[in-house]
C-alpha cells in the first residue's frame, strides 16, 4: 500500500497509536478528510509553503508543457512529504520519489496502470454519461478526484456534481477546490463522502493553510445520523483494484408450487 493510501486509511480511523509504552504512549487526533496541496512544477517556493504548512500530500503539476527537471526538482523540493504527480496521462513508472499519480485523460493507455504497489488517482468529470460513469468502479484506480476548481463558490449545485461521481463508486473521494473551504463547507463535502480536499498552492499562505488543518480536526468522524440510511460508502474501502458483482440469488421456489391436487 502507498503512503497516501496508508493516510487514507489512518484518517478514516480517526486517531493514531503513537510508538510508546503504558499510560504515556496517548493517542494522535486525525482529521478524518486529508489537504493535499498542488504546486507548479519547478516552484520552490511553493513547496516550501506546503512543507511549512504540514499538508498531508503534495501534488506536483506536470500538466501541459511542464518539463522533466522541473518535476523532478519540485519532488526533491517537498522532500518529507508525500508526493504525487497530476499528468495528463499516467507514464507506466512513478517518477522517482513520487507515491502516486493524478491522470487526467481517459485515453491514458491501460498499460500504464499496472502494476500491484501503484497508487492510481483519475480526474473524473461529474457530467460523464450515466453508462459511463457507472463503470468507473471496476477501474484499476484507486482514488477519484473531481475538479470544482473554476467554481467562485460551493453550492448545491457543486455538491449534487460530488454526489453524482460519489453515488458510482465505493473508493475515496478527492474534491479539487478553487479556494480554502470554510468549516460549514468542510462539513458538508464531510457528509458528502468526500476523502480529501486539493487546493492550488499559488494563492495561498501559511496561515490559512493551517487554519484548514485545524478545522479538518474539529470534523466528526461519525456519520451524521441523517446519512445513516443512505446507499453511500463515505469510508470507501482502499486499494480495491477490482470490483466483483455480488453473486445473484435466485429465489427459493413457493412450497405451493410443489403441492399436488389431490
Amino acid at each position: 500500500m502507498g503512503d497516501l493510501l496508508d493516510k487514507f486509511e489512518r484518517a478514516s480511523k480517526g486517531t493514531v497509536q503513537p510508538l510508546g509504552f503504558g499510560g504515556a504512549a496517548k493517542r494522535e487526533k486525525v482529521a478524518p478528510m486529508l489537504l493535499l496541496g498542488v504546486i507548479d512544477a519547478g516552484d520552490d517556493t511553493q513547496a516550501k509553503l506546503a512543507i511549512d504548512a504540514g499538508v498531508d500530500a503534495v501534488i506536483v503539476s506536470g500538466r501541459g508543457a511542464a518539463k522533466k527537471a522541473d518535476l523532478d526538482k519540485s519532488i526533491k523540493a517537498a522532500k518529507g512529504l508525500i508526493v504525487g504527480v497530476w499528468v495528463d496521462e499516467a507514464a507506466e513508472k512513478d517518477p522517482a520519489g513520487a507515491d502516486f499519480q493524478v491522470f487526467s485523460s481517459e485515453a491514458t493507455p491501460i498499460g500504464s496502470l499496472g502494476g500491484e504497489n501503484r497508487t492510481n488517482v483519475m480526474q473524473v468529470v461529474p457530467e460523464l454519461e450515466d453508462g459511463l460513469l457507472k463503470t468507473i468502479e471496476h477501474l484499476p484506480v484507486d482514488v477519484f478526484l473531481v475538479s470544482l476548481a473554476d467554481a467562485d463558490k460551493l453550492t448545491v449545485s457543486q455538491l449534487m456534481r460530488l454526489a453524482r461521481v460519489r453515488g458510482a463508486t465505493s473508493r475515496w473521494l478527492l474534491a479539487h477546490l478553487g479556494q480554502l473551504p470554510t468549516q460549514a463547507e468542510l462539513e458538508q463535502l464531510r457528509e458528502a463522502g468526500v476523502s480529501g480536499i486539493v487546493v492550488d498552492l499559488a494563492s495561498q499562505d501559511a496561515a490559512g493553510l493551517k487554519e484548514c488543518m485545524a478545522a479538518l480536526l474539529e470534523l466528526p468522524h461519525d456519520v451524521p445520523e441523517r446519512n445513516k440510511h443512505r446507499n453511500v460508502a463515505t469510508l470507501p474501502a482502499a486499494g480495491l483494484r477490482s470490483a466483483t458483482p455480488a453473486r445473484r440469488t435466485e429465489p427459493e421456489p413457493d412450497d405451493d408450487d410443489d403441492w399436488e391436487d389431490d
